[in-house]
């Protein structure tokens, strides 16, 4: 009989975002290749068209909660009342899926609700977690958004008792070495990267063309105004070189207008996210990921690095320094730094040489996360838990 899988995705599968990129990649790998029964559980669907594509014999399940379908337009008390309301409702739908498929694994991707009553739902599956963020990501966006003593404390409360309730799964799954450093001496971390999304290339970068490339959400975390405003003085010594963004998210209208403000329209552009993008890191001669925080492993990195780029990124928490090796495959830049992140992107647009050399070393580094290799130690840690070790 086929070990049966549940993927409890938040939002739904109409996102371009990397954590929907990685699970649909892992379950269709799952079914395709080791055999598994696989399902995936969204919240957020209602009808919009799915953007990576699903294997037919993945089972999509689009429960259509609505958890945020008023969010941003409600009063804190009014989004308590919510938050309580949907979290029965989703409890509720869950519980009856449950019941319909009898998972063996029901596997949290910990973003959304479902890690509040996961724990207490007795269907008999084991009870997994995947982090696809930093432990502590309330705490970082509560400092985002306000200095004042209350929010950061209830932020504080909140990072605890999410932290407490992942301790009581049976696994929790984490993408970097930092990561796990963060949990302490929680006995139940497991460390397995992301998978390539691709498992072999028949042609990368050249690095000659002259163009750089940012991929992700258009959003404050992800430090794309932070590049352009670094972009600046790469302008004024390199005008010949072009900046590709791509991506979506809130912060589009106001990177346009930075963009015009610096007088860079000509030379940075902000792109619509594209379902093809190993076409796109070919077709530039670097990458660069200018996170301020809120990143695990970004698959953006493990992509580019498999075509060949090389990489400039800000040592954010927690990810980047994972994956790069500074001055050997890219440059670690300290986070928020844009003098010094306009330095290095100049130090590689000024030599080929270091350009193709870190290109060819990023690539041999992607060869660790080939899906056989990632996707081998998932299928060991499914047959272990089974097992009952």
């Amino acid at each position: 009989m086929k070990t049966k899988i549940l993927y409890l995705l938040p939002g739904g599968l109409f996102n371009s975002g990397g954590m929907e990129r990685v699970i649909t990649l892992k379950a269709n790998y799952l079914t395709e290749k080791l055999n598994y029964d696989v399902s995936i559980a969204t919240t957020e669907q209602m009808g919009r068209p799915i953007f990576y594509p699903v294997s037919t014999q993945v089972h999509l399940y689009h429960l259509d909660v609505g958890i945020h379908v008023n969010f941003g337009k409600e009063s804190y008390l009014e989004k308590c009342v919510s938050r309580f309301q949907k979290t029965r409702e989703y409890k509720k739908v869950l519980e009856n899926l449950l019941k319909k498929l009898r998972p063996d694994f029901t596997i949290s991707t910990l973003g959304g609700l479902d890690i509040g009553f996961l724990n207490n739902l007795d269907d008999g599956s084991i009870k997994l977690g995947e982090l696809h963020f930093p432990g502590n990501y309330r705490q970082l966006m509560a400092r985002k958004l306000s200095n004042a003593f209350l929010p950061n404390l209830v932020a504080r409360c909140r990072t605890q008792e999410f932290k407490n309730k992942c301790e009581k799964l049976s696994r929790l799954v984490v993408l970097t070495e930092e990561e796990k450093l963060s949990w302490k001496n929680q006995r139940n971390i497991e460390v397995i990267p992301n998978p390539l999304p691709f498992s072999s290339l028949s042609e990368s970068s050249t690095t000659q063309q002259k163009k750089a490339i940012a991929v992700g959400r258009l959003a404050y975390e992800k430090g794309f105004d932070l590049l352009i405003e670094a972009w600046k003085n790469v302008f004024k010594k390199h005008p010949d070189w072009e900046l590709n963004i791509y991506g979506k998210g809130d912060q589009r209208d106001a990177l346009i207008r930075l963009i015009k403000d610096s007088g860079l329209e000509g030379v940075v552009k902000i792109n619509d996210p594209s379902n093809d993008i190993q076409k796109l890191y070919i077709e530039h001669s670097m990458l660069i990921l200018p996170s301020r925080y809120l990143e695990a492993l970004p698959m953006v990195l493990i992509e580019a690095m498999a075509c060949g780029l090389p990489l400039v990124a800000f040592d954010a928490p927690c990810g980047p320094k994972d994956v790069i090796i500074d001055g050997v495959n890219g440059f670690l830049v300290e986070s928020g730094n844009k003098e010094k992140l306009a330095e290095k992107i100049n130090d590689l647009i000024e030599s080929d040489e270091l350009r193709k050399s870190m290109g060819n070393a990023a690539q041999k580094a992607s060869l660790n996360y080939s899906p056989d290799r990632i996707m081998e130690r998932w299928h060991c840690l499914f047959e272990e838990l089974k097992n009952g070790k």
